[in-house]
């Protein structure tokens, strides 16, 4: 204390002082939680990052990154399409049934030879 203060601005310094150190005995507990979460394995990386990019202390470019990471854990990705053009499973069965059909019903035309 700065010598030469009234008692009020003594009062009202350690008042301001004992406020900070509440708040930072608040975030301190947290941390302290947050890190027994951690190694008791209750808290997963996919945990992490969202915590991370719901934190509103941490700059915009933390969370952004933590949460473009975190969105594909998050969100599934949209079924891919193959669209194969000129190309159809029904016909390549029929062309092949077809095939078969033809090759079974192939008639030998042969008639015995009659010196043997």
């Amino acid at each position: 204390m700065v010598l030469g203060m009234t008692d009020e601005q003594k009062l009202a310094r350690a008042a301001e002082l004992l406020q900070q150190q509440t708040a930072k005995i608040q975030e301190l507990e947290a941390e302290n939680e947050r890190l027994h979460r951690v190694i008791e394995g209750n808290c997963d990386a996919l945990m992490h990052l969202q915590a991370t990019y719901s934190d509103p202390r941490l700059p915009v470019g933390v969370t952004t990154k933590a949460a473009s990471v975190a969105v594909a854990y998050e969100r599934s990705k949209p079924a891919s399409v193959t669209v194969n053009a000129g190309f159809s499973l029904f016909d390549l069965l029929e062309r092949k049934r077809l095939e078969r059909q033809q090759a079974m019903s192939a008639v030998i035309d042969a008639k015995p030879d009659p010196a043997t």
